[in-house]
């Protein structure tokens, strides 16, 4: 069975797992809904891999016209119901992020590809999705596309589960972060965690020209579960510190996750 299908399968079975997700990991949610409400182009959005809805639904609260595609059939019927319950209208249809010829979709002034690119393993493949993304994102338009960091696996061996540092996963792990290359393999699901070095390159090479790039933790990822559980107040003050640090570069390996926001280049 392939990453892909291999995906799907684990996706399909957790649905409420990932709509519950972002509920645990206020930071990323909360640092990602600035950086799109201060980067989108107004009109209408595609969400590419948008799983059970959490980002979709947001944008259609605030009244966006919103269309969410995802592999897994689970996902799209939780966030059909997800949307239903709180009185959103959001359009939510399956397909593969790397073909989505069989639906029947407009061009957009936003397009997000918020998940895909975790468990893509080949550069053609990860290729193949975000030039899908870029044939329904108008000129001008605005891409948001997020990626596992390379740090993700480090930070999260450092703060969970610092004796599981030996397992043989972990040394191959090692091995690619000594390196300075990616890694892809079993973690949560098969998933790849990028070497942050690769990003702008990679988007630069399909048409597009960076408007920021950026670690949707911030810098609360070394101690992300002890913070999440601290005071409001606390929990406030870590937030208002990772929106003025989470676009710097040294700050990147203090986040799981990166975002690549960019501008889609004219007839390219």
């Amino acid at each position: 069975m392939d990453e892909v299908k291999i995906v799907k399968a684990w996706y399909d079975e957790n649905s409420e797992s990932e709509w519950n997700r972002l509920e645990g990991f206020r930071f990323e949610f909360e640092i990602t809904k600035v950086m799109l409400d201060r980067h989108m182009k107004p009109g209408k959005i595609l969400d590419i891999g948008g799983g059970a809805g959490r980002y979709s639904i947001y944008l259609a609260s605030l009244g966006y016209d919103v269309t969410l595609v995802d592999l897994s059939d689970s996902n799209v019927a939780l966030a059909k119901k997800k949307a239903l319950e709180l009185n959103l209208n959001i359009k939510a249809y399956q397909a593969d992020a790397r073909d989505l010829s069989t639906l029947s979709l407009e061009q957009y002034d936003t397009v997000l590809v918020m998940g895909p690119l975790y468990h893509l393993f080949s550069e053609e493949d990860r290729k193949k999705c975000i030039l899908e993304a870029k044939k329904y994102l108008k000129d001008d338009g605005v891409l948001f596309a997020s990626f596992i960091s390379l740090h993700a696996g480090y930070l999260y061996y450092l703060s969970e589960c610092p004796e599981k540092i030996l397992e043989e996963t972990a040394l191959d792990y090692f091995d690619c972060m000594e390196q300075g290359k990616s890694w892809s393999g079993n973690a949560f699901t098969e998933a790849i965690f990028i070497e942050v070095d690769e990003i702008e390159p990679f988007f630069t090479q399909l048409g597009f020209s960076k408007i920021t790039l950026f670690g949707q933790e911030g810098v609360t990822g070394p101690r992300l579960s002890t913070i999440e559980s601290s005071s409001d107040e606390v929990k406030d003050y870590y937030l208002k510190l990772s929106l003025k640090l989470c676009e710097r570069k040294k700050y990147f390996p203090y986040s799981h996750h990166m975002m690549y926001v960019g501008k889609k280049n004219k007839n390219s």
